[in-house]
């Protein structure tokens, strides 16, 4: 995301110049604040050096300050830590969860990493194939997940003392968006697949604080008074 041919500098000031109508000197001085404000060692040197002579996590740390720079409500955060090694990846996300903390700033954090999701997230919404098939606290979804595409993802993840031998896998792969299922889209897939979960697509079902898209709780949950939403 950031410019080679450019010093971090003069990318970090554009971001004031432009949102903050700040003068040249003034944005200069908010970028190095912005970079010692996210734990940069030496921001005036930083300021100053182009992003090929910065590390990978230095660079996130750039990334971060310049998206934090106007102070948003919400920072959208897609993939942030991939290609890290696990120490500056928990460097990372203790800076982000800090940011968190001190500007009250939202985060929509998007991954793939279930142990990431685990250190991050207060609520989970799990996609597959481009819908949201459940919704949940994040204590709820790894305590009991609902729908099969949670359950596997879960289940074929490696746990501290795992005895298991080989881990589980999800069979098959996700289907094109141009050639999608008829139904449920994860039916191909899904271990608890009906002849109806390949004709019809499952509502969403409320499940107390929680909402599940799939035809097992369907029938539970006009059953139990519940609804869909």
């Amino acid at each position: 995301s950031l410019n080679p041919l450019f010093t971090v500098g003069n990318q970090m000031d554009e971001v004031f110049r432009l949102h903050q109508k700040a003068s040249h000197a003034k944005a200069r001085q908010l970028s190095i604040d912005m970079l010692r404000f996210v734990g940069i060692p030496d921001p005036e040197s930083v300021y100053k050096r182009y992003p090929a002579a910065l590390s990978g996590g230095m660079r996130q740390r750039v990334m971060i300050a310049m998206a934090l720079s106007c102070k948003p409500k919400l920072l959208i955060a897609d993939e942030p830590t991939t290609a890290l090694d696990v120490t500056i990846q928990k460097q990372i996300l203790k800076l982000m969860k800090d940011m968190r903390r001190e500007l009250g700033t939202a985060i929509i954090f998007i991954t793939h990493d279930l142990s990431v999701v685990a250190e991050m997230a207060d609520r989970v919404a799990v996609m597959y194939a481009g819908q949201i098939v459940e919704q949940a606290s994040v204590y709820d979804l790894f305590r009991e997940p609902l729908h099969p595409y949670t359950k596997g993802l879960i289940n074929s993840t490696i746990k501290l003392g795992d005895s298991r031998g080989r881990l589980p896998t999800i069979p098959g792969t996700v289907p094109p968006l141009s050639k999608m299922v008829a139904g449920c889209r994860f039916h191909p897939r899904c271990p608890y697949a009906t002849p109806a979960c390949r004709q019809q697509e499952p509502p969403v079902i409320k499940q107390g604080e929680r909402t599940v898209r799939c035809l097992l709780y369907a029938g539970q949950a006009m059953q139990e008074g519940g609804q869909s939403v």
